[in-house]
């Protein structure tokens, strides 16, 4: 038997290693030659003999932090035994729920049954929550899904940091997204929060929690556009030459589309596309951009880096509502 064999999604124990005969120095050299990870004391990541990456590498540095954090967290709940369960963006992340700003150099756990707290590198032990625990896909007990999403954005985003309480509702839309929560259960934890420090501003971001929003892009351009006081509707289907599609914003007053543009719709959804998969995605997107316009809307768009411009989404929007009108009048 080799150690990965006694991996647990893909975590081991220096305690299982050496039923095997394997010591801190094997772990060590191991360590070297990059066949395992060290996530905390006593508790390993292995890399399974031929496999094409570790388990701690990603496509991007987005999954790649996810990944590590998944590990982590996995060793830690693992390492005490059921006395703790996952919480705020470590439950999160064991869901499979989008996050932007957390730190996912540190995992958090909540006590099953005491009141203390506790520090230690790369984790946060915080008090007993009060409700019920939840199993998680992996088969792991985390906090239930709402707690979560509201722990996120009352606590700091990073070490010196302060809190980011729009997580929260990037958390939200996720897991109604994905029907992990729903609206009154969201309500209900913000309700028992009530006087705690910073809980007026993520109440106000939930109460515009929407689940049709499929990405953190769509989120933030959302709340920008709410911002701006634009009037939309999220995923609406449009039908054009016998085909349906499904455009990501469209204005209530105005036959204006309002697109995000995730990596996804540039690459096809591949994560190394070769230059002619790009060059196709885009070619097709186009084509895509055509057909709406060919049933009388305008169209614009925004990528990651655009969606808190407030002045340029204004401007872009208003933009498009004047090309509207003019196509409205010839």
């Amino acid at each position: 038997m080799e150690l990965h064999e006694l991996a647990r999604d893909s975590v081991v124990s220096a305690a299982e290693a050496a039923q095997l005969g394997l010591g801190p120095s094997d772990l060590r050299r191991m360590r070297r030659l990059g066949s395992v990870r060290r996530l905390i004391r006593g508790w390993y990541a292995v890399c399974p003999p031929g496999a094409p990456t570790p388990p701690w590498e990603g496509a991007d540095h987005f999954d790649t932090a996810r990944r590590q954090h998944r590990l982590l967290t996995v060793a830690l709940i693992r390492s005490f035994e059921g006395r703790a369960v996952a919480s705020h963006q470590s439950a999160l992340v064991l869901h499979d729920i989008p996050l932007w700003k957390s730190d996912l150099a540190t995992a958090h756990l909540c006590r099953r049954r005491d009141d203390h707290s506790r520090h230690r590198p790369a984790a946060t032990l915080h008090p007993a929550c009060q409700a019920e625990p939840v199993l998680s896909p992996p088969g792991y007990l985390t906090v239930p899904v709402p707690q979560a999403v509201v722990q996120v954005g009352l606590h700091p985003v990073g070490p010196g940091r302060g809190t980011f309480p729009f997580e929260s509702l990037v958390a939200a839309d996720a897991a109604l997204h994905h029907g992990l929560t729903t609206l009154d259960e969201i309500q209900q934890v913000v309700h028992a929060h009530a006087g705690h420090p910073g809980i007026a501003g993520v109440r106000r971001l939930l109460e515009r929690a929407d689940g049709r929003h499929e990405s953190v892009g769509e989120t933030r351009l959302a709340h920008t556009l709410r911002l701006l006081g634009y009037r939309f509707t999220p995923q609406v289907w449009v039908t054009a030459e016998g085909r349906r599609w499904r455009a990501d914003f469209e204005l209530d007053d105005e036959p204006v589309i309002v697109e995000f543009d995730g990596l996804a719709k540039y690459t096809g959804g591949l994560p190394n596309p070769t230059p002619e998969q790009s060059r196709q995605a885009l070619a097709t997107e186009k084509w895509r951009e055509d057909r709406l316009r060919d049933t009388g809307r305008e169209v614009t768009r925004f990528v990651w880096a655009e969606v808190d411009d407030l002045p340029l989404v204004r401007s872009r929007v208003d933009a498009a509502i004047v090309r509207s009108r003019r196509r409205l009048r010839i």
